[in-house]
C-alpha cells in the first residue's frame, strides 16, 4: 500500500504543476503581447507606455491623443504624403502630414496585440474637407446628402470624398467618439496632381481681360469670397512673381470689402455677386461659400426697364405699332405743311416790306422780330411739352428683361467707343467689367450707384428722376446692365450646386469630428 509520501510525490506534485500552468501561460501570453505591442508601436514611430498584469493577462497601453490641423499651403510637406504612416487601426490620419497638438492620452486594456488601436485625432471638419479638396479629392453627392439626412445613423463606409472614383474619406464606426462623427481616410493613391500654384478650394479665378482696349490687359487674379463677401484678391502666382520686378501692380480692393451697411446692395455686394456669376461654371460643384442675396436674385429676374426708355436713350430703335406709325406720319405731314406755310408767309412779308417807306419798314421789321421771338418761345415750349409727354409715355411702356437691356447696352457701348468691335460674347464682357472694378475704383463706384438706384425702383414705377440718373451715367448703366444680366444667367443655370449645400450644412452641424 503506497505511503502518504508516495501519494504526495506521484499525485500531489503533478496536480500542483498542472494548477500553475494556466498562470504561467497567462503571464507568458501577457509578456508576449507586451513585446508585440512595443514592436508594433516602435515600427509606427509612436511613443507609448505599457504596463502588464501578469496574473490577469492584461496589457495596459497609453497612447497619445492629438488634435490636428492642416499645414500651411507654403509648406512643402502640405503637398506630400507621410513617408512613415501608422499601420495601427485608427491611425489612418497619419497617411498625410499634419500640424499636431497633443491633448492627452488614451488608455487601452488589451489581451492580444491585434486589439491595439490608435486614438482618433480631433480635427475641424471644414479644415479637413478643405485640405482634402485642395489635394485633389472630389465631393461625393450621395454620401454627403446621406450624412446630412441621417447624421450619426449614416452607414459606415459611406464615402464623403473620392479621388479617381475611389473613396478617400468615409464614415467610420463611432468608437469612443462621444457623440461626434467618426471618419476614416482611405488614401491608397498618392495625391500628386496638384501643387501650390493650383487654385485653392472656394477660390475663384479671373483670367486676363481687357475692357476698352486690347492693349490694356488686366492681370489674372484669384478671388476668395466668404459667406459675407470678398475677403482677398491675389495675383496669379506667375504674375505675382512678375510684380516683384516692377510689372503689374497689386490690386487695391479695400473698397470692395464688405461693410455692415451693405445688406441688400452696395459696392461690396454687387462686386461679390458679379464675381460669383462670371467665375462660376455650371459643371463646378464647389464654387464659393458666398450666396447671392434673395432680393438681388429676384431683381435679376424681373422686367424693370420700360422698352421706350431704351429708345429715348438711343440704345434701341423705335419699333412703332401701326397706330403709332400712322400718328407719326400725320405729325410729319403737319410739320411739312407748317414749314411750307411759314416759308410762303416769309416770302409774302418780304414783298410787303419792300413796298413800304423806310420808317414803316423799320416799324414792321421790329414787329416781325418780336413775332419771330414769340414763335421761337412757343416752339421751344411746344417741343419741351412733347418731350415730357414722350418721356411720360415711355415710362409707362411695357417693361423688358435684363437680357434685352444688356444686348442693347453692348451695341451702344461699341458704337460709342466704350467697347472694341471684337465680337466678344456678353459673358466675357461681364468678366472684363468685374476685372475692371478691381483696378478702377471710380468705375466700380459708378456701377454700384446705378445698380443701387435700379434696385430701388424694382417694386415701384420708374420715374423721370430715375431716367435722369441713367441718362447722366449712360456708360455706367450699360456696364451695370451687362453685369446684372450675368447674375440673372447664373441664377437661371442654378445658383448653388446641391452638393455644395449639403457640404456646407454638414460642416456647420458637425464642426469638430474624429478622424481615424
Amino acid at each position: 500500500m503506497p505511503s502518504a509520501v508516495d501519494i504526495i510525490t506521484y499525485v500531489g506534485v503533478p496536480l500542483a504543476v498542472v494548477g500553475v500552468m494556466p498562470v504561467l501561460y497567462t503571464s507568458s501570453s501577457a509578456l508576449l503581447t507586451q513585446y508585440r505591442v512595443r514592436r508594433t508601436v516602435r515600427r509606427n514611430h509612436l511613443s507609448v507606455t505599457t504596463r502588464v498584469g501578469l496574473l490577469a493577462g492584461i496589457v495596459e497601453v497609453d497612447l497619445p491623443r492629438f488634435m490636428i490641423h492642416s499645414l500651411s499651403r507654403d509648406d512643402p510637406a502640405y503637398w506630400k504624403q507621410n513617408p512613415q504612416p501608422s499601420s495601427i487601426k485608427g491611425g489612418t490620419w497619419t497617411v498625410l502630414n499634419w500640424q499636431k497638438v497633443a491633448t492627452g492620452k488614451a488608455s487601452y486594456r488589451i489581451q492580444h496585440s491585434d486589439e491595439l488601436r490608435q486614438p482618433q485625432a480631433e480635427v475641424d471638419m471644414a479644415d479637413l474637407i478643405t485640405f482634402l479638396l485642395d489635394r485633389g479629392a472630389s465631393p461625393s453627392p450621395h454620401g454627403l446628402h446621406l450624412l446630412r439626412l441621417m447624421g450619426l445613423q449614416t452607414p459606415p463606409t459611406t464615402p464623403l470624398l473620392t479621388y479617381n472614383s475611389k473613396p478617400v474619406l468615409v464614415v467610420a464606426t463611432p468608437d469612443e467618439s462621444e457623440g461626434r462623427l467618426s471618419l476614416r481616410l482611405q488614401c491608397d493613391d498618392a495625391f500628386n496632381e496638384r501643387s501650390q500654384d493650383s487654385l485653392p478650394p472656394y477660390w475663384l479665378r479671373l483670367s486676363s481681360h481687357h475692357l476698352k482696349s486690347p492693349t490694356d490687359l488686366f492681370p489674372p487674379v484669384r478671388l476668395f469670397l466668404s459667406s459675407q463677401g470678398l475677403e482677398q484678391v491675389k495675383l496669379e502666382p506667375s504674375d505675382a512673381r512678375k510684380s516683384s520686378t516692377g510689372e503689374p501692380k497689386q490690386p487695391d480692393f479695400d473698397d470692395l470689402l464688405p461693410v455692415d451697411s451693405d445688406v441688400e446692395g452696395g459696392l461690396s455686394v454687387w462686386f461679390a455677386c458679379g464675381a460669383l456669376a462670371v467665375c462660376a461654371r455650371s459643371e463646378d460643384g464647389l464654387v464659393s461659400r458666398y450666396a447671392i442675396p434673395s432680393r438681388i436674385q429676384q431683381f435679376a429676374k424681373r422686367d424693370t426697364i420700360p422698352h421706350d426708355i431704351l429708345v429715348l436713350l438711343g440704345m434701341l430703335k423705335a419699333e412703332l405699332t401701326p397706330l403709332q406709325a400712322e400718328r407719326e406720319r400725320l405729325r410729319r405731314d403737319a410739320e411739312i405743311r407748317r414749314v411750307s406755310a411759314a416759308h410762303h408767309a416769309t416770302v409774302s412779308r418780304q414783298r410787303e416790306l419792300q413796298a413800304m417807306n423806310p420808317a414803316e419798314r423799320a416799324r414792321a421789321q421790329a414787329e416781325d422780330s418780336r413775332a419771330i421771338l414769340q414763335r421761337m418761345t412757343e416752339d421751344r415750349a411746344r417741343r419741351a411739352t412733347e418731350e415730357l409727354e414722350k418721356k411720360a409715355d415711355a415710362l409707362i411702356s411695357p417693361r423688358v428683361g435684363v437680357k434685352v437691356v444688356a444686348g442693347a447696352a453692348v451695341s451702344w457701348l461699341r458704337e460709342a467707343g466704350h467697347l472694341p468691335q471684337d465680337g466678344r460674347p456678353v459673358s466675357t464682357i461681364a468678366a472684363a467689367i468685374v476685372h475692371a472694378m478691381i483696378f478702377d475704383a471710380e468705375l466700380a463706384s459708378s456701377i454700384a450707384s446705378i445698380l443701387d438706384a435700379w434696385l430701388g425702383w424694382m417694386d415701384l414705377v420708374m420715374t423721370d428722376v430715375h431716367f435722369d440718373i441713367i441718362e447722366r451715367s449712360k456708360p455706367a448703366f450699360c456696364y451695370a446692365a451687362i453685369l446684372l444680366n450675368q447674375i440673372a444667367d447664373y441664377e437661371h443655370r442654378g445658383s448653388a450646386h446641391p452638393v455644395a449645400r449639403d457640404l456646407d450644412e454638414c460642416q456647420r452641424v458637425w464642426g469638430k469630428v474624429y478622424l481615424g
